[in-house]
């Protein structure tokens, strides 16, 4: 299982990071490319599938902000976090996502259903399944 807080920890570090070498302000633009390897390294998915879930994230709640600016807020990272979890398993902060996450979410593990492991195919459908996403 992935320690949540931990993710949580780390994504703040970066953050405060970059508003240390720019001014006090976060540029989501320096740190995406952190982000999204930060959030596929704690997972043990593969690539493929959580770049595409970050992707999905990213344009969805990042990108579409009203406040382009701030981004990533902590409420999209918990929204991150919530994906993260439901990678791995677990069912800490599932109530961030919305029916929408859970409908993406099914598409983009169908797409990689294939080339998952069998094991994190069945646990990861079983949620979906239980979610009204299939």
């Amino acid at each position: 299982m992935t320690d949540i807080r931990k993710f949580l920890s780390d994504v703040e570090r970066l953050k405060k990071h970059e508003r240390q070498n720019n001014s006090g302000v976060c540029d989501y633009n320096k740190i995406q490319g952190d982000l999204c390897n930060l959030f596929g390294r704690a997972t043990s998915c593969p690539a493929s599938l959580t770049d595409s879930i970050f992707s999905y994230w990213e344009n969805e709640y990042v990108f579409k902000s009203e406040n382009f600016a701030e981004e990533p807020t902590a409420d999209h990272i918990d929204k991150l976090a919530a994906i993260l979890a439901f990678l791995d398993n677990s069912d800490e902060m599932e109530e961030l996502l919305t029916q929408n996450d859970w409908q993406e979410l099914s598409e983009l593990v169908g797409y990689e259903a294939e080339d998952l492991p069998e094991g994190l195919l069945q646990d990861l459908m079983m949620i979906l399944v239980s979610k009204g996403a299939y």
